[in-house]
């Protein structure tokens, strides 16, 4: 999709990070249904943005990026609110909340904070509720995290 709104949180992500996330950003389709995904160390946030967001920089903690958009017949994409619930479990098996909130600004994003023990492999899971579906879709997605 090469939507204003994909656009857009390609920028927010650039914005968000210095650093390439291509091992955990990407899109997943559920049914009419875009949700846009990354995570990331807060290590590698702007100082200003970290600031912006109240998000302390640190190699102890991770950010998840979130955005979810609606797919028309005509394959527009337009963001939606959604109820966002996850998790964060590491290689051993830990499980970590990821606390999410929703992002002020002209489209809707949220962002997840969570601990990070690196060097060590996440996997992520959330469920998502657009607003005004019926169902929950599940997403799930990995990240190695590197001792910096």
């Amino acid at each position: 999709m090469n939507s204003p709104t994909c656009r857009l949180f390609a920028l927010v992500l650039g914005t968000f990070a210095t650093a390439a996330f291509a091992d955990s950003s990407g899109t997943e389709k559920f049914g009419d249904y875009l949700v846009h995904y990354s995570a990331l160390s807060t290590q590698v946030l702007n100082e200003q943005m970290a600031a912006q967001y109240s998000i302390e920089r640190s190699p102890k903690h991770g950010l998840v990026n979130l955005s979810v958009q609606k797919v028309a017949a005509d394959e527009t994409a337009t963001a939606v609110a959604a109820t966002i619930r996850g998790e964060a479990v590491n290689l051993t098996g830990q499980k970590t909340p990821v606390v999410i909130r929703e992002i002020p600004d002209l489209y809707v994003s949220y962002i997840g904070l969570f601990d990070v023990v690196a060097p060590d492999t996440y996997t992520f899971e959330f469920s998502i509720r657009p607003e005004g579906s019926d169902k929950d879709f599940t997403l799930r997605f990995n990240k190695n995290f590197v001792a910096e």
